[in-house]
C-alpha cells in the first residue's frame, strides 16, 4: 500500500521517495459508511517547515450537561452553565492536592452514546466513553474501566463561600427542609425534641417578630403572621414569601433540595445547617461495638446535596438505596472514622447530642479497620521496596521478611505511608497522604441517544473535579520528535529538535511508554525511551529537581548582560517610562558601554552609584533585581547555543519552575524569546557558509553519505501553548522573536512546531505561515473559523464536517498540506516514550527488566 509523505512537494516526493520522512499515522478512508484505516502517512523531516497542532489530541472525552461542578466560591453549577461564569474550579495538582484553578476554555458536542459510571458511596457520573478517569496506574479512558475498577474521587472538598445568612436563617431552612411542610398557604414544622422546638422558635423570633407559632394538630407548630386587623394568617407572610424567593415554598418530600446560598456560606454556616439537619432526619445509633450516623429523605437530590457537604469537612458517606411503599427512600451512612471527623466538625443537637457524646467516648478510643480506606492494590504493579526485610525491620516486623506479603493486599493509607517513608520513596508517599479516595466501580450502563455533553480546559492541571469524581482534560510535538531520533545517522546529526519546556513535561521521553504496550503492539511498534534526550534546567534549580526524582542532565544560564533594559522592565512588571524603568535602562546603558560581561551584582552596584534617582525608586530596583538573582536563571557567562543544539540530540529546555513563581509567565516569555532570536542569528550566520560548500560539493541530503556534521545543525523548535506567547490581540516579550522566526527561519534552516487547544486565540501570523497544520478536534467556532481561513482555497467543504465524519477515538484528526493542497484524514500513530501531559499524577513508568 503506498505511502502518503506531507509537507513535501510533488517534485521532491518524485526525486526522493520517502527517504527524510518519519511515520506519524495512518490515512482513514471512507468506504461506504465506515471510515478504515489504510495508507501510512510519512512527514518530511529535511526541509524546515511552519507546523501547527491545533486542537485536543484525546477526542470525545466531554461529561453530560448537568453533572454539577463545585467552584472557587462554593457554589454549585451544572457543566453546561459555565460558559460564561469566571468562577475557578477544583482541580487535582502535580502532587496529588486539590486546589483551585482557572478554566479557560468551554467545549460543547453531540454525543450518541454515554457510559453512566456509579461507584460504591452513590456517586454517578455520565461520560463518553473516551473521557479518562484517574486510576492508581494512571488515566484511562472510562471505557476501559471494568466493575470492581477503583478511581479517584476528593477525600475532602476544602472549599466555602464568603457570602452572610443570618444563624436563624440557616437554622430555619435546615429545621423546614428536614421536617417542615411548606405548601397549601401553610408553614408548618414537626418535632418532639424540646430543645430543637424551642431554638426553632427563638430563630423564627429572630426572623421576624410579628411571626406567631400556634399548635396545629398534635405536634406541629404553624409559623402565621401577626396582624393589626383580623386574625393571624400565614398566606403571605415574611417567613412564606422568603422560603418562595429561594425557591423551595411548594415542594413535596420527594422535591425538597437545599437552595444554592448554603452553599456559598462559610465553613461555620454550613456546619451549622447540618448540625440541625441531622438532628432532626439524622440519627446516631450503636452497631456491633461500635456506631453508626445516617441521614435519610425521599429525596434523591437533597441526599446528594448533603453528602457533597459532608465532603467539604472531609467526611466520606455511603449512599443507600431503600425500596419502600410509597416511593424510593435514600440513606447516608457514615462509619468508622469518619463518625469522629462528623462528630468533631459538625455533631448534633438536642436529645441525640447526648447519645453522641457518649458515642464519641467510645469510639475514640476504638481502633477503626484500616482497611476501608486503601490504595487499590495495583499500586505494587508499579512500586516495590527495594529490600522487604530491611523496610519490615524499620517498621518493628518480628518477622521483616513477611512484609512482602503486602503485595497480596491493597495496602491502607497508613502502612503505605510507613513503607514510603522507611523506603525513602516520594511517589508512593505522595500517593499516601493524597487528597484522594478510591473509589470502586459498582455499575456501569450504557445509554444511547442523542445527547449534549461539555468539557472546560484546565490548563495547568488538565483535570476537574465533576460530581464529586475527579476526571481529565503535548503529545503530537513529541511523537514527531521520536520519529526525527530514529532517522538515519547522516540525517539525524544534522538535525536538532529543541523542546522549549514551559509546563515540565517531556523529560518524560526518556521512559519507554508501558502503559500503551497492548496499542503499540498493534501498530507494529515497542514500547522504549529515547536515549539521546538531555535535559537542561536554570542552573539555581537544579538541585531542587534532583532532589524530586527528576532525571535532569545539564544546568544552563542566560548571559545576564544580553538582555536589554526593554526586557529588564516586562519580566519584572515595571513600566519602561516610569521612574524604575528610567533608572534601569540609564544602569544598563552604562554598563554596556563598558563593552565587558556583567552580572546582576554588578547591575545591583551600578543602581547603588546612581545619583540622579532617589533612595526610595533605587530600593525599588535593587529589590527586584535581587529577586532575579534569586531565579536562577542568570550568570556573567550564559550557556553557549552550541551546548544546546546538538545535531542528532533533542534537548529539552525545561522552564517549568516558574509555572508558580510572581511573575512566572514574563520570565518563561523571556528565555522563549531570547532562545528563538539567538538560534535565528546563528542559523543565518553559518548559512551563507553551508550554502557556498554546497554549491562546491554538491551537497544533497541523499547522495552524500559522507557529509560532514554541520557546524550548527538545522533546528526544529518545539513550543506548546503558543497561544500564550503569540496572542491574537497583544504582545509577549516572546511575540517578536518567535513571529522573526515563523517569517524568515525557514532559508536559514529552523523549523517551528507549534501546539495549541485554542487557533482561534493566536496570532493570525502563525496560521498564514504555516505549510502544515495538524488539527484534532477543535469546537468553539473561533477556533474552527480560523482554521477554515486558511484552508478555503481548496476544500471544499467546512472544517467541521471533516471532524464530524472522524471516528470519535483518541488520537484522530486532518492534516491540511499547503504544500500539496491537499486534506487527509488521519489517526496519529501513538507515542512508544511515556507521556508527560497525562497529569496530575506522580506514578513513573512501570518497571521492566529488559
Amino acid at each position: 500500500m503506498a505511502e502518503i509523505v506531507i509537507g513535501r512537494s510533488e517534485r521532491d516526493v518524485e526525486k526522493y521517495g520517502i527517504e527524510g520522512t518519519i511515520f506519524v499515522g495512518k490515512q482513514y478512508v471512507k468506504m461506504g459508511e465506515t471510515m478504515s484505516l489504510a495508507n501510512k502517512i510519512l512527514l518530511d523531516v529535511v526541509r524546515p517547515h511552519v507546523i501547527l497542532v491545533s486542537g485536543k489530541r484525546g477526542e470525545g472525552k466531554c461529561i453530560h450537561g448537568d453533572t454539577e461542578i463545585i467552584l472557587s466560591d462554593g457554589s454549585i453549577k451544572t457543566v453546561k452553565e459555565l460558559a460564561n461564569d469566571e468562577n475557578q474550579i477544583v482541580a487535582l495538582n502535580q502532587i496529588l492536592k486539590l486546589k483551585t484553578a482557572e478554566k479557560t476554555k468551554f467545549y460543547v458536542r453531540e454525543a450518541n452514546e454515554l457510559l453512566e459510571i456509579k461507584l460504591r458511596t452513590g456517586r454517578t457520573i455520565k461520560l463518553t466513553p473516551e473521557h479518562p478517569l484517574l486510576t492508581v496506574k494512571g488515566w484511562e479512558n472510562a471505557c476501559n474501566l471494568n466493575v470492581g475498577s477503583r478511581v479517584a474521587t476528593p477525600r475532602e472538598l476544602n472549599i466555602f463561600g464568603t457570602e452572610f445568612l443570618e444563624d436563624s436563617k440557616v437554622k430555619i431552612l435546615a429545621y423546614l427542609i428536614a421536617e417542615g411542610h411548606m405548601s397549601n398557604n401553610f408553614v408548618l414544622f414537626c418535632n418532639s425534641d424540646d430543645k430543637i422546638v424551642t431554638d426553632f422558635k427563638n430563630s423564627i423570633n429572630e426572623f421576624d417578630r410579628n411571626l406567631l407559632i400556634k399548635k396545629h394538630g398534635h405536634l406541629n407548630l404553624r409559623i402565621v403572621e401577626c396582624k393589626r386587623h383580623g386574625h393571624g394568617i400565614d398566606s403571605k407572610s415574611s417567613i412564606r414569601k422568603w422560603l418562595g424567593e429561594i425557591g423551595i415554598y411548594g415542594k413535596l418530600s420527594t422535591e425538597k433540595f437545599i437552595p444554592d446560598s448554603v452553599f456559598k456560606l462559610p465553613k461555620n454556616k454550613v456546619a451549622l445547617f447540618l448540625n440541625r439537619l441531622f438532628s432532626c432526619d439524622g440519627t446516631i445509633y450503636p452497631r456491633e461495638e461500635t456506631w453508626d450516623v445516617s441521614y435519610s429523605s425521599s429525596s434523591k437530590k437533597l441526599i446528594m446535596q448533603v453528602q457533597h457537604l459532608l465532603l467539604r469537612f472531609g467526611v466520606v458517606s455511603v449512599l443507600k438505596t431503600k425500596v419502600t411503599p410509597r416511593n424510593l427512600n435514600y440513606e447516608l451512612i457514615i462509619r468508622g472514622a469518619q463518625i469522629i471527623r462528623f462528630l468533631n466538625e459538625i455533631g448534633f443537637f438536642g436529645v441525640k447530642e447526648l447519645r453522641a457524646a457518649l458515642a464519641l467516648r467510645e469510639l475514640s478510643s476504638k481502633k477503626f479497620n484500616p482497611n476501608i480506606d486503601t490504595v487499590p492494590k495495583e499500586i505494587w504493579e508499579w512500586y516495590r521496596p527495594n529490600n522487604w526485610a530491611e523496610i519490615g525491620r524499620t517498621m518493628g516486623y518480628s518477622t521483616p521478611k513477611g512484609l512482602r506479603s503486602s503485595i497480596n493486599y491493597a495496602p491502607n493509607r497508613q502502612k503505605l505511608k510507613q513503607i514510603a517513608l522507611a523506603d525513602k520513596n516520594e511517589a508512593a508517599l505522595m500517593l499516601a497522604e493524597s487528597d484522594i479516595y478510591w473509589d470502586e466501580i459498582t455499575e456501569i450502563n450504557r445509554l444511547s441517544g442523542k445527547f449534549t455533553v461539555y468539557d472546560i480546559s484546565v490548563p495547568e492541571h488538565h483535570n476537574f473535579v465533576a460530581a464529586d469524581i475527579i476526571v481529565h482534560n503535548s503529545y503530537t510535538l513529541a511523537m514527531i520528535a521520536e520519529g526525527i531520533s530514529d532517522l538515519p545517522k547522516e540525517i539525524s546529526q544534522n538535525i536538532a529538535p529543541l523542546f522549549l519546556d514551559t509546563m515540565g513535561i517531556f523529560w518524560t521521553m526518556k521512559q519507554p511508554n508501558f502503559r500503551d504496550e497492548a496499542l503499540l503492539t498493534k501498530w507494529g511498534l515497542q514500547p522504549r525511551g529515547l536515549t539521546n534526550v538531555k535535559v537542561f534546567v536554570p542552573g539555581g534549580k537544579f538541585d531542587e529537581m534532583v532532589e524530586q526524582g527528576i532525571p535532569v542532565d545539564e544546568k544552563f544560564y542566560i548571559t545576564t548582560s544580553e538582555i536589554n533594559a526593554d526586557e529588564w522592565c516586562y519580566v519584572m512588571g515595571i513600566n519602561a517610562t516610569s521612574d524604575e524603568g528610567v533608572l534601569i535602562a540609564s544602569v544598563i546603558n552604562r554598563l554596556n558601554k563598558k563593552e565587558e560581561r556583567y552580572g546582576i551584582k554588578d547591575i545591583v552596584k551600578e543602581v547603588e552609584k546612581d545619583e540622579d534617582s532617589d533612595k526610595r525608586i533605587k530600593a525599588v530596583v535593587r529589590t527586584r533585581f535581587e529577586a532575579a538573582d534569586a531565579w536562577g536563571l542568570f550568570a556573567d557567562e550564559g550557556t553557549a547555543v552550541e551546548q544546546i543544539i546538538v545535531g542528532g540530540q533533542a534537548t529539552v529546555l525545561d522552564i517549568s519552575a516558574y509555572a508558580h513563581v510572581y511573575g512566572g509567565f514574563s520570565i518563561r516569555a523571556l528565555v522563549v524569546g531570547l532562545f528563538a532570536k539567538k538560534i535565528l542569528e546563528q542559523r543565518m550566520a553559518v548559512r551563507k557558509i553551508e550554502e557556498q560548500e554546497e554549491i562546491e560539493k554538491g551537497f544533497s541530503y541523499y547522495t552524500r553519505r559522507d557529509v560532514k556534521k554541520k557546524r550548527i545543525p538545522l533546528v526544529w523548535m518545539f513550543i506548546d501553548e503558543i497561544h500564550e506567547f503569540l496572542p491574537l490581540d497583544s504582545e509577549t516579550i516572546a511575540t517578536g522573536p518567535l513571529l522573526q522566526v515563523i517569517r524568515e527561519g525557514r532559508q536559514p534552516g529552523i523549523s517551528m512546531i507549534v501546539a495549541t487547544q485554542q487557533p482561534g486565540k493566536m496570532n493570525t501570523d502563525v496560521l498564514s505561515q504555516c505549510d502544515l497544520v495538524i488539527s484534532h478536534r477543535v469546537t468553539a467556532k473561533d477556533d474552527i473559523n480560523a482554521l477554515n481561513r486558511i484552508m478555503q482555497t481548496y476544500l471544499t467543504s467546512e472544517l467541521r464536517e471533516y471532524f464530524d465524519e472522524l471516528p470519535r477515538v483518541q488520537g484522530t484528526a486532518v492534516i491540511l498540506d499547503q504544500n500539496q493542497e491537499r486534506m487527509y484524514s488521519v489517526q496519529m500513530r501513538p507515542r512508544f516514550s511515556w507521556h508527560g501531559g497525562e497529569t496530575p499524577t506522580a506514578i513513573p513508568p512501570k518497571e521492566r527488566k529488559i
